[in-house]
């Protein structure tokens, strides 16, 4: 939330700024810009620009103390903003054309694996069907040294259609054939309970359930980071 504040802070000085031409305030202070020494264009030049990399909310980060001073380092800062703007750009289309590139190989990959194992499976099929193999009830199987080739022979299974089975028993008089569940209205009924000692009571009656039974759960210690 302070991160947000001093964003929206700085925003609001930025565009005070544009709007009077008075420079920003921080912390309710003006700013003393003649404080910070004026900086040369050359030693702009020669600055180490690798500073601006690191976060600039981090207090260990490097604060540098100087100003520009005059329209050839104002100019020369634009030319470096552009600079950095231009490759910030290069790097990105860089990155986008390789990972296109890398979807697209990996996609010709996984192509050619689909259509190569299809190719040599049907292959493996056709000398499966010429070689003795070991036969149980549900599958074949013959043993190699790299892999086992299974045939899981072919079956028959059922799915009902609940709904319309259901409607067929009542109709064909097969009521004996469904099923009726019962349940108790538990989040209703359990308003009327409370506990006692280690007994669940029913309020509305006074008697013990012996069918509803009290867990405990011990109170546990945790550290959350």
């Amino acid at each position: 939330m302070g991160k947000a504040i001093k964003q929206a802070q700085e925003m609001a000085a930025e565009a005070a700024q544009e709007n009077t031409g008075a420079l920003p305030e921080t912390e309710g202070e003006a700013l003393d810009v003649e404080a910070a020494p004026a900086a040369t264009l050359e030693e702009m030049e020669e600055m180490d620009w690798s500073q601006w990399e690191a976060d600039p909310d981090d207090e260990d980060a490097p604060k540098p103390a100087w100003r520009i001073a005059d329209d050839s380092c104002a100019d020369w800062a634009c030319r470096k903003i552009a600079e950095e703007r231009a490759e910030l750009n290069r790097i990105k289309e860089l990155a986008d054309n390789q990972i296109a590139a890398i979807e697209s190989k990996v996609a010709a990959t996984e192509r050619r694996y689909e259509n190569g194992t299809r190719f040599l499976t049907g292959k493996l099929a056709e000398y499966f069907g010429t070689v003795p193999h070991k036969e149980t009830k549900t599958q074949e199987t013959y043993r190699l040294l790299s892999g086992t080739l299974k045939f899981k022979k072919p079956k028959q299974d059922m799915k009902p259609d609940n709904d319309a089975l259901v409607a067929y028993l009542k109709a064909s008089g097969n009521a004996d054939m469904i099923k009726t569940t019962e349940a108790p209205k538990w989040g209703e009924y359990k308003k009327r309970l409370k506990f006692m000692g280690s007994n669940v009571v029913d309020e509305t009656t006074g008697e013990i359930v012996e069918s509803v039974k009290v867990i405990d759960t011990p109170g546990t210690f945790t550290v959350d980071v």
